[in-house]
């Protein structure tokens, strides 16, 4: 189901957040897959202590980027819509006009 408005949010610590950002989605998905460490607070730490806050920060990533996809599919579209709107009277009126000189 596209995702317009709501972003399931992840309910985490800010600077548990901050780590996941600053080692962004990529690194954190292959740390989680291969069940990696990584440096947090000062100090290296296993993907396994802290992985449902890391899919719940995942799944907030993944709920952004799909809400960024879906409405750039719907400007798409609404942009494809308004530009049929202002250019189908006008193929119209061309059409109209080559059958009016036939004539």
């Amino acid at each position: 189901m596209p995702r317009w408005i709501r972003i399931r949010k992840a309910e985490i610590d800010p600077e548990l957040r901050e780590t996941f950002e600053q080692y962004g989605v990529g690194t954190m998905q292959n740390l989680l897959a291969r069940e990696g460490r990584f440096r947090h607070t000062g100090s290296l730490t296993n993907v396994s202590t802290v992985e449902d806050k890391l899919l719940a920060w995942l799944t907030e990533q993944y709920d952004r980027a799909e809400k960024k996809e879906t409405w750039s599919l719907t400007m798409e579209a609404a942009i494809t819509i308004f530009v049929a709107i202002e250019v189908l009277p006008s193929i119209f009126r061309f059409i109209r006009c080559i059958i009016l000189s036939m004539h």
